[in-house]
């Protein structure tokens, strides 16, 4: 049985936790020196507490389950850094409340997997599993690359831009983008709290179910149609041309594979006047990072702030109110526009990154293909559908309306296993 095959077997068949733990922390041990994934780990910790949960009554699917947390998000037992030399050593009070309810949940909080400096563009030290020398992405790095490595089943990421669904893509990888607000933010560093929203990673979408009935508050799922009842549509946008010949042409064979399952597929067409989308999220997510995070970097202690989050903070500080304004009609005219395009279909289908992860360690990738989702507020399911031409993965998204996200995984969880999307991006091969 391979890491993947025995991570579906302890979601399903409660193996008990002393025994996944270690299977995970002897793979972190041949792997990680390489790929770097994880800011804080402590196995006597983990160990500890998998004994603690085997003691227990099983609360729930996640019970015992090892799940890695993005170093931006609160946790009492371990440091929370934000990926920032300022803030080495951070011990919160308490824990985020999502930490809370996983815990509840009885999930085995493994450790604070690597980000990017406070969540925004300038790159930490993980890389990409499937060749090393590509980035997995960001500012959720760690959590994609400790999943697609194997290195535990499930991860916890936040995304203001693109740092859920473009990761996930890179590394091949399964990925939700609940819909904004559904899970709590509370304890989690804000960067734009006009986009910020949680995150999860998983090797199987049935995960991110699990992890969505934990946390998500109550009385908050909507429905969407059976699989042959449904109907998609592929967005065309104004930025398809920064996509790669790879990936537009995984995203047509995709749309193909659903039509031959009998999905309805249409074509929808993203508006000229949204091409600016990218930038007016760019400028509003400079401004509020420039106001939300101000006092956490004047901060005594060693180090600093990068040259590239000081521009990009500068850049906020510097828009003026009429920038603002008009950035903030075109957000408005993004939303409105993904109102109407549900009232056409159910779900929207398009790229969850441009093509394969770049090459190099000196920045993250192109979000563009992220932000639609971002501005709307609605949750958006990655997966992973092939490789491209240097062999790394090519991900996808589906976008459903508000607070569909659980309707949205389980349409996710029957492609997946009707197209047999989990072993299109197999597990790195071992060192």
């Amino acid at each position: 049985m391979d890491i993947d095959q025995a991570a579906r077997h302890e979601l399903e068949a409660c193996a008990p936790a002393t025994t996944a733990v270690e299977r995970y922390l002897d793979r972190i041990d041949k792997r990680d020196s390489e790929i770097r994934a994880w800011a804080f780990l402590d196995p006597e910790l983990i160990r500890a507490r998998a004994r603690e949960l085997d003691a227990e009554p099983r609360h729930s699917p996640l019970h015992g389950i090892p799940i890695g947390v993005k170093d931006i998000i609160d946790t009492a037992d371990q440091p929370t850094g934000y990926g920032s030399p300022l803030w080495a050593g951070h011990r919160p009070g308490r824990d985020a409340a999502v930490i809370q309810r996983l815990r509840r949940a009885g999930a085995l909080i493994f450790g604070k997997t690597a980000t990017t400096e406070f969540a925004t563009y300038h790159p930490t030290f993980t890389r990409n599993p499937h060749d090393t020398g590509h980035t997995p992405g960001g500012s959720s790095s760690g959590s994609a690359a400790a999943v697609a490595d194997g290195q535990v089943p499930i991860a916890l990421g936040t995304q203001t831009a693109g740092s859920v669904l473009r990761p996930g893509s890179y590394c091949g990888v399964f990925t939700l983008k609940p819909t904004y607000g559904r899970w709590a933010f509370d304890g989690v560093l804000p960067v734009a709290l006009t986009f910020d929203t949680l995150g999860a990673f998983a090797r199987h979408p049935v995960w991110l179910g699990a992890v969505d009935d934990a946390v998500a508050d109550r009385g908050t799922h909507e429905s969407l149609p059976v699989t042959r009842e449904l109907t998609v549509g592929v967005l065309r946008p104004p930025w398809a041309d920064r996509a790669t010949p790879a990936a537009a042409g995984q995203l047509a064979a995709f749309a193909d594979g659903l039509r031959a399952h009998g999905v309805g597929v249409v074509d929808i067409v993203v508006p000229p006047e949204l091409a600016d989308l990218d930038a007016a999220h760019t400028l509003i997510m400079a401004a509020e990072a420039a106001a939300a995070l101000a006092r956490r970097i004047d901060r005594p202690g060693a180090g600093g702030i990068s040259d590239e989050l000081a521009r990009f903070l500068t850049l906020g500080e510097l828009a003026t109110p009429s920038e603002i304004q008009c950035a903030r009609t075109v957000l408005r005219a993004a939303r409105r526009f993904v109102t109407e395009a549900h009232r056409r279909v159910d779900v929207l289908l398009t790229l969850a990154a441009t093509g394969e992860a770049p090459r190099g360690l000196t920045g993250t990738g192109d979000p563009v293909f992220n932000k639609l989702a971002s501005v709307a507020g609605t949750p958006a399911v990655g997966l992973p559908v092939g490789t491209g031409e240097r062999g790394l993965p090519l991900g996808v998204q589906l976008i459903g309306p508000p607070h569909t996200d659980h309707a949205l995984v389980r349409i996710a969880t029957c492609l997946t296993d009707r197209l047999d999307l989990a072993r299109r991006c197999p597990l790195p091969e071992e060192l």
